[in-house]
């Protein structure tokens, strides 16, 4: 598909945009914590347009810039996409600022046109996702299969390892423990299965979210919400991909998907958000007062 997702340094190998990806969350919470105030009311002001300040956005642009230019030469496009969304996602968590927003898509549909034309494999994605018939038996079979697998697991499922296995000498499924394993799922679970794993991360985000509302300080709730994000924008890109609601990228089902780098990184994101509600959490305030970033304070629970 054009990608190479891993690199090998003699006999281990991994994905470096698993553990890039808690890195750049540490960064930036460090860095908004400690800036968030001039980010939010400082502005420069071109007629009609307020730009951010660039001379403190810079520092989190180069680091954004340095991860994604690691994981675009890798053509990690995924990756790319999660990294940029969570950027954007904690920066207006810090700020509550929608010029970022605002700036931040104007950004993401020009980047996107780019590298539609620059990478055949990104141009192949998007056409396929658009028009999977175009191509049944070539680039557009997977999405095909698993959209047939979802059909055929109805309400209820297949029921477990009574999905498909093969059509012929081909996989029912193709990268059913990878890109499609929450397709694999869907088929032998039903639709009820489906739900509650989306429900299960659903779950972290709320237990993510409440860290992030009870945290002692901007950085301990500012971590708090780009971990969570990490883990719920990641699933959220996979998901929608098996269900063709976005183009495909190629990134694993966070806790779900075959991979040790996965497996890992993940871990360390869950082991931090552990960390955070034992060590972080300030005494409950009043039930009238809400959180620094408009998330409403929760009782301990």
């Amino acid at each position: 598909n054009g990608s190479r997702l891993s690199i090998a340094i003699g006999p281990v190998s991994g994905q470096p945009s698993e553990l890039l990806k808690v890195i750049l969350v540490v960064f930036l919470a460090a860095y908004l914590a400690e800036n968030r105030t001039l980010l939010a009311r400082i502005s420069t002001r071109i007629g009609p347009i307020s730009l951010p300040p660039l001379p403190y956005m810079l520092p989190m642009v180069a680091m954004l810039a340095i991860a994604l230019a690691i994981v675009i030469v890798q053509r990690d496009l995924g990756a790319a996409l999660l990294f940029f969304s969570v950027f954007l996602t904690m920066l207006y968590a810090a700020t509550r600022r929608r010029a970022y927003v605002a700036l931040g898509l104007l950004l993401f549909i020009g980047g996107a046109l780019v590298l539609y034309q620059l990478f055949p494999h990104v141009r192949t994605r998007v056409d396929i996702w658009l028009d999977p018939y175009a191509d049944p038996l070539g680039a557009g079979y997977q999405i095909l299969r698993a959209l047939y697998a979802f059909g055929r697991g109805g309400v209820l499922g297949t029921g477990l390892g009574a999905g498909l296995p093969q059509v012929g000498d081909v996989p029912a499924i193709p990268a059913i423990h990878t890109d499609f394993v929450f397709a694999g799922l869907a088929e032998e679970l039903g639709m009820l299965g489906a739900l509650a794993i989306v429900f299960l991360y659903g779950v972290i985000a709320e237990r993510g979210l409440r860290i992030a509302a009870q945290a002692a300080d901007d950085f301990r709730a500012l971590l708090a919400v780009g971990l969570t994000l990490v883990v719920v924008i990641q699933a959220a890109i996979i998901i929608g991909g098996n269900l063709k609601l976005v183009p495909l990228t190629g990134i694993t089902l966070p806790f779900i998907s075959y991979g040790g780098s996965s497996l890992f990184a993940n871990a360390i994101v869950i082991g931090l958000l552990l960390a955070l509600s034992d060590r972080g959490v300030e005494p409950p305030p009043p039930p009238s007062s809400s959180s620094r970033f408009g998330f409403g304070r929760a009782g301990a629970g």
